[in-house]
């Protein structure tokens, strides 16, 4: 009698395992006709701790697939009531697939692995389209939990190194402002050779918003190394150097920059700039006329030639101004020295003003100008514009 009495006790569990079983059978078939509502009340029952019943399926990989695979249906779902059914349903729907990741009994049972396949693929869309929408936190945060799949030991032994995506959340993350996160990826991504000089230029950035000087120059000197005919990089290192007072470096990348493209008016009008912060003025006019041969209409080019004989002309006129008064005939000696350089000035600043009109800065010195040479009729015509 014991024994026939233990045998019922073990079928009526049994039973129970299967009835719980079935019904998580039961959610997917509702899932693959369409209804998602059931579907999802139906998952739910298996999965509430407060349902004793749920005792069995609780803790069964199957159960926690079928949860995922029910979530990311509502998520690809047109019927906005079905989308309204969970809350945060990527974030759910991950939890589902890595529960049944941990249960996985078997340690990668290929019609979890398949699911999981498609799952990758989903939140990639899903990343994409919170890219689109301008919400790059979330954009981060999928393209982040699709990274952490590919790491599970289900894929990690043969997954590829997703360099891409890695990329892609690099972006997302610089979006959102969460700079340490950028600098993560994209130094994966450098350590990969992905997207050559990019991923630095990348991490640069990154490094730039934080605040971090040293390192973002660590990184760009690192970056030149590594891909010098990047040229993005050297104007990186070449604007750094302008910017910090370093001009002598900053000639050197230029120089370097200069070799592979010639014919770019910008090299030269940099270079141009160093000379005359390092004091070579007629060196910097030369690199000047250089970038306006290569380009004609370079505004700046003129306007910089213009001003360095405009400065030559206002140091002049205060070698005139000690003159003693008592010594007229040098004093005008002196002035005309002066008023030469401005003269020399003159044609430049009417080119910047002749390729870059809408400049009233640069309007406002020529007019200047015309009425320090007392070239009056050029004055007037000025003032009418």
């Amino acid at each position: 009698m014991k024994k026939l009495f233990f045998a019922a006790v073990l079928l009526i569990a049994s039973t129970m395992v299967f009835a719980q079983k079935g019904k998580v059978t039961s959610a997917i078939s509702y899932k693959d006709a369409g209804k998602l509502d059931k579907a999802w009340e139906t998952i739910k029952e298996t999965l509430d701790p407060a349902n004793p019943k749920s005792e069995k399926t609780l803790n069964w990989s199957g159960t926690w697939q079928a949860r995922g695979e029910i979530i990311e249906a509502i998520i690809l779902s047109k019927d906005e009531n079905y989308k309204k059914l969970v809350e945060n349903p990527v974030e759910e729907a991950y939890k589902s697939y890595m529960k049944a990741i941990e249960l996985d009994e078997k340690g990668g049972s290929p019609a979890l692995k398949i699911k999981l396949l498609t799952f990758s693929n989903t939140l990639i869309n899903q990343a994409v389209e919170a890219y689109t929408a301008l919400d790059y936190v979330k954009a981060t945060d999928y393209f982040e939990k699709k990274l952490a799949l590919d790491q599970t030991p289900m894929f990690k032994a043969d997954a590829a190194i997703d360099t891409a995506i890695m990329y892609n959340t690099g972006l997302a993350a610089m979006n959102a402002k969460q700079y340490q996160k950028a600098i993560k990826y994209f130094t994966d991504c450098a350590k990969y050779g992905y997207n050559g000089g990019s991923s630095y230029a990348q991490m640069i950035s990154a490094y730039q918003s934080l605040g971090d000087t040293v390192k973002s120059v660590e990184v760009m000197k690192e970056a030149f190394e590594k891909y010098p005919d990047d040229q993005s990089i050297n104007v990186q290192l070449i604007n750094y150097y302008i910017m910090s007072g370093q001009p002598n470096e900053a000639i050197s990348y230029l120089d370097k920059a200069i070799a592979k493209e010639k014919e770019n008016s910008s090299f030269y009008l940099a270079k141009g700039v160093a000379l005359d912060k390092l004091g070579r003025q007629d060196d910097a006019v030369e690199v000047y006329k250089k970038a306006i041969e290569i380009k004609p209409d370079n505004a700046d080019a003129y306007y910089n030639i213009g001003v360095i004989y405009f400065n030559r002309g206002v140091k002049q006129f205060d070698v005139a101004n000690t003159v003693p008064t008592s010594d007229q005939v040098r004093y005008e000696a002196e002035k005309n020295k002066s008023d030469d350089q401005f003269k020399l000035a003159v044609p430049y600043l009417e080119k910047a003003v002749e390729y870059n009109p809408k400049d009233n800065y640069i309007l406002e010195q020529l007019k200047n100008l015309y009425y320090r040479l007392k070239m009056m009729d050029k004055f007037e015509a000025l003032n009418k514009k």
